[in-house]
């Protein structure tokens, strides 16, 4: 079986884009390196992709890179659902995709763009949990900022499948547990697009609409049934899978290329069971964990672009 490999974005096209350069992203890298050297509170295993990625995701600003590889490192501890037992080849991995799909597909679109597709294969919400939905996405994202700079994502998700049980767990609460975890991730959204929606999903869309900053709030889009004109405004065939109008491969075979990169991943995740911060060396104030969001107005929270 081949391995999924992901079209390099152009890196000077990327750096020119947040009104800097390749060169200016080297030297930003080494400042990087050298400030997290002094962090005794934090890990310093990242990777030079790693600083890049947080550098290009806020927009080539090193103090703003600083506070989100903190913040990277500190939401570990506070939301372990979504970040502690990431093992890709656990059991529990079976139940989720018996329900869903997952794809990230490996071309990126002219604006150096990447898409990631999440699609409801089952209504059984009996084995559905939300919390595990969003471990995998961010367990994606973290290969990504190693194998796969880009400019931002487009994220779909195809409800054609999904059934009203499986929106239990959409609460506001966990609204903000992914909100606060994409902001740690640094991850720039360009745009969610709602697949097959049923009528119920429209009321969930308000309320996230109502959580999250208006600027990403606008960037969520509901498309009619079976209609892909206005979505490949977004997403050009070129990109997309067969399912989708596309052009590029299939959901099926795509979605086990992504499940094979994971395991390939496998002891890196493991490793990183055990990479924390440790409040006890943390400069100044300790980070306050007494609820899931104690920690994040310790962090200025990245703009959407």
């Amino acid at each position: 079986m081949p391995q999924l490999s992901f079209e390099q974005c152009n890196i000077e096209e990327i750096c020119a884009s947040v009104g800097g350069s390749k060169k200016l992203l080297d030297e930003l890298r080494g400042k990087l390196r050298e400030w997290l050297k002094l962090q005794p509170h934090l890990p310093h295993d990242a990777e030079d992709e790693r600083l890049d990625w947080f550098l290009l995701c806020t927009k080539l600003s090193l103090e703003l890179a600083k506070q989100k590889l903190d913040a990277y490192y500190t939401i570990r501890r506070f939301i372990p659902e979504f970040f502690r037992n990431r093992d890709p080849c656990a059991p529990g991995m079976n139940n989720l995709h018996d329900v869903m799909q997952f794809v990230l597909l490996p071309k990126s679109n002219a604006g150096n763009d990447r898409t990631c597709i999440v699609r409801f294969i089952s209504d059984d919400a009996n084995i559905f949990r939300v919390e595990e939905v969003c471990r995998y996405l961010f367990m994606i994202n973290e290969i990504q900022m190693v194998e796969g700079h880009n400019s931002g994502y487009h994220l779909i998700l195809d409800l054609s499948m999904m059934s009203a049980g499986q929106l239990v767990g959409m609460t506001p609460s966990f609204i903000k547990k992914c909100d606060v975890s994409a902001s740690a991730h640094a991850i720039r959204l360009k745009g969610i697009h709602i697949l097959n929606a049923f009528s119920l999903v429209n009321s969930v869309v308000t309320m996230v609409k109502s959580i999250l900053k208006p600027k990403l709030a606008k960037r969520i889009h509901v498309h009619a049934n079976g209609n892909f004109e206005k979505f490949h405004q977004f997403v050009p065939k070129s990109v997309l899978p067969k399912e989708y109008g596309g052009t590029y491969s299939n959901m099926d075979d795509l979605d086990v290329l992504l499940r094979k990169k994971l395991e390939s991943w496998r002891d890196w995740y493991l490793e990183q069971d055990n990479v924390l911060v440790d409040e006890s060396l943390r400069p100044g104030p300790v980070v306050n964990g007494d609820s899931p969001f104690g920690f994040s107005g310790s962090f200025r929270k990245l703009d959407v672009d």
